[in-house]
């Protein structure tokens, strides 16, 4: 008995799932086909002034040369409280690294003078 290699030799082309079904009886978009639910092509109801992925963009707004996209810029009350934020994190952060490090040093403590009287045995001896 030989393999039988399947795939090439079905009677409908395709791999997949209902590769055995002619095109015409294959679900469609149920199974999720390639239709307008996947990201191939815009659908019915899309606005076709507007880029489908970034629609704060027009359309073709990266092939075309004229267009210049301006960034808002930014408003100073609104990067003061940005900047207080930063620094109110950065300041938590700095406190937790504080206190973790005198953690390590109070460890380092203990261990020493656990050292030293083991020390001062093997001296002794």
């Amino acid at each position: 008995m030989g393999y039988r290699r399947r795939a090439y030799f079905d009677q409908w082309p395709g791999r997949g799932p209902f590769s055995n079904l002619p095109p015409s009886q294959r679900p469609g978009r149920m199974y999720g086909g390639r239709g307008y639910g996947r990201g191939y092509g815009r659908g019915w109801g899309a606005d076709p002034r507007v880029c489908a992925r970034f629609p704060s963009l027009p359309r073709w707004w990266w092939a075309d040369p004229t267009y210049a996209y301006q960034p808002p810029t930014p408003n100073t009350q609104d990067e003061l409280t940005a900047l207080e934020e930063s620094k109110k994190v950065l300041g938590e952060e700095k406190a937790s690294i504080e206190q973790e490090i005198n953690d390590i040093e109070t460890q380092l403590k203990e261990l020493k003078s656990k050292i030293e009287p083991e020390k001062k045995q093997a001296e002794e001896q």
